[in-house]
């Protein structure tokens, strides 16, 4: 047998199936392979947007009750205080966490289509979409660690109650539920449709009651600990003024258009292959959303009046997974739709729950088909199949965007972030962390990754550093003014570079650049010593060029920050190695006066 099908009950396990199957999920595996490489090459190591509140385990455990950014988040505040203690703050581990989430949501959904024997199309495509490095965001920032949390544990919460087995599916359900609840805002949620879903599930009355005292004391603790914190993001960073009322129809218009904007993001990328949005894009964004959720809708609806089919295991667990992805939503939009720009809600910090809505949507079609017919389940599954070859296309083109610097980033041409990127382009990260270990008030390069960075700015960064958490917990990278320690060779030859024109900052200091030829190990540890000998500034590599400089982290330039205290005259480039205490000279610049 040669042919192959995508329907499970036609299957025939030939040769061409089990190749075109074995493909479609090595194309997932490379999706999630590009978004490795993704996540490695913008890593940096420093606090990002909110975390910069997370930095001591007296910020985490102080409050541990109460709100964070107007959200209960004890759950994650553990996994941000392990990552001081094994990591130094760096944030390595919230990423660890943040990948290990995706990859146990990518098992379980996997699993689940396997039980309801929906068929490797719909497998593979879970697995695509979640790897889909769209929500860039969301792996760039330790904060963000709630945002994928809340979701998967959602994913869990209603798996155990569809396809757990008498109370102990009902209780760890509850349990998982729980933990969401403490996750995040929206986690409530999850407690709030536990009782709705076992209704849907005919499972018995005392299973129903149960989930919904359940459900009301996930919601009553999380009242009672939530402060109720204002949120000014909108006013604050985007300018806006506070809305008058949130019940005149044009706020109600606005929040329909956010609710609209925010679900079709993820298509209107591919649709329009574009980072920003235009007012006519933004309609069709919103256009797209809703056909999505007119979808949903009337398979959710269909299933709910038919008692057969919304007591099936699969979906009922679609259905309360896709209440709890709108409700999420819907939540936001009432938050951010009146007072925010409309465009603010296509930021790919929303992007983890906006592809979940997406591959729910899929699911659904692909568990209630139309008719019991073969064409009814074919056609379904071929257009699963295209939109996942879609989305793995547009894996490489996104992953590009954030690693590669042709030319200058959007920080050093003067332009203002874009939504979409959130500060992850790799060419200004690199920017903020040498202007970190510098002390340097670079204000453009610091927007990318903290609010309004001022001279106190500075004060957090000495504290960072008098603590050794990152980017400070490596000794060479603490030794701002201060000399090499002692023992380092500094007539090794193994090297050669040049330094360009230096660029005074208006804030004091200097931004430097230039080339080196030397080994990885220099690249990652470039110093600038003034003319006592003392540590001026840091440097490191230039992100690649080209995608494959990129890939194989080859580009020859580098580029630094020089403190405006300690860099006053000239200073002397040096490529160190740490590991073999070696300190090789290989550029000179001299700095004009600021």
């Amino acid at each position: 047998m040669t042919s192959v099908s995508l329907d499970p009950r036609q299957s025939n396990g030939g040769i061409a199936e089990r190749l075109v199957r074995t493909a479609w999920f090595a194309l997932g595996g490379l999706t999630g392979l590009l978004l490795l490489l993704m996540i490695s090459r913008t890593f940096i190591g420093v606090p990002h947007w909110d975390s910069w509140g997370l930095l001591t385990y007296r910020e985490i455990f102080g409050g541990f009750f109460d709100s964070l950014n107007g959200h209960v988040s004890m759950a994650p505040r553990l996994v941000y205080a392990a990552d001081i203690w094994l990591a130094s703050g760096s944030s390595a581990l919230n990423m660890v966490v943040t990948v290990l989430l995706l990859v146990a949501d990518a098992v379980l959904l996997v699993w689940v289509c396997r039980q309801a024997r929906l068929s490797w199309v719909y497998q593979g495509f879970a697995v695509i979409i979640l790897f889909w490095a769209y929500p860039v965001a969301n792996f760039m920032s330790a904060f963000n660690l709630q945002i994928v949390g809340v979701f998967v544990l959602a994913t869990f919460t209603f798996a155990a109650m569809a396809f757990g087995k008498g109370a102990k599916g009902l209780w760890l359900s509850i349990a998982i539920a729980a933990t969401a609840g403490v996750t995040m805002a929206n986690g409530i949620l999850a407690g709030f449709l536990l009782a709705p879903l076992a209704w849907a599930l005919g499972r018995p009355a005392r299973d129903v009651v149960t989930a919904a005292i359940a459900g009301a004391a996930i919601i009553g603790v999380y009242l009672l600990l939530a402060t109720g914190s204002e949120d000014v993001l909108c006013t604050d960073v985007y300018d806006t003024q506070k809305a008058q009322s949130y019940l005149s129809l044009q706020s109600i218009g606005s929040m329909l258009g956010y609710l609209g904007v925010y679900l079709g993001a993820p298509v209107a990328r591919i649709v329009f292959r574009t980072a920003s949005f235009t007012d006519t894009t933004l309609i069709v964004t919103g256009v797209l959303g809703y056909i999505g959720l007119l979808t949903a809708a009337f398979l959710s609806l269909r299933a709910l009046f038919d008692t057969e089919q919304r007591r099936r295991p699969i979906v009922g667990f679609l259905m309360a997974l896709m209440a709890f992805l709108v409700g999420t939503a819907a939540v936001t939009a009432y938050g951010r739709g009146v007072e925010c720009p409309v465009y603010s809600a296509a930021t790919s910090r929303y992007g983890t729950s906006a592809d979940m809505f997406w591959m729910t949507t899929v699911l659904l079609v692909g568990a209630l088909p139309l008719a019991d017919r073969a064409w009814a389940r074919t056609v379904p599954a071929l257009g699963t199949l295209l939109f996942g070859l879609v989305i793995a296309a547009s894996q490489p083109f996104i992953v590009k965007a954030m690693i590669v610097s042709p030319g200058l980033s959007p920080v050093a041409t003067g332009k203002s972030g874009e939504q979409f990127l959130g500060g992850g382009h790799q060419a200004d990260r690199v920017g903020a962390r040498t202007a970190i270990l510098s002390s340097t008030l670079d204000v453009a390069a610091l927007r990318v990754i903290m609010l309004e960075p001022d001279a106190r700015t500075l004060a957090t960064f000495d504290v960072l550093r008098e603590k050794r958490l990152a980017p400070f917990q490596h000794r060479w990278s603490a030794l701002l003014g201060q000399p090499l320690p002692r023992g380092y060779d500094m007539r090794q030859r193994g090297c050669s570079g040049t330094a360009s024109a230096p660029v005074p900052l208006p804030g004091g200091g200097w931004r430097i650049a230039g080339t080196l030829q030397g080994s990885a190990t220099q690249f990652d540890h470039i110093v600038a010593l003034n003319s006592a000998g003392q540590v001026a500034g840091y440097a490191m590599r230039s992100p690649g060029r080209t995608f494959g400089e990129a890939v194989r982290n080859s580009n020859p330039g580098w580029q630094g920050h020089v403190n405006a205290r300690w860099g006053a005259g000239a200073v002397t480039l040096y490529a160190l190695d740490p590991d073999e205490k070696t300190a090789c000279r290989f550029a000179e610049a001299d700095l004009p006066g600021i």
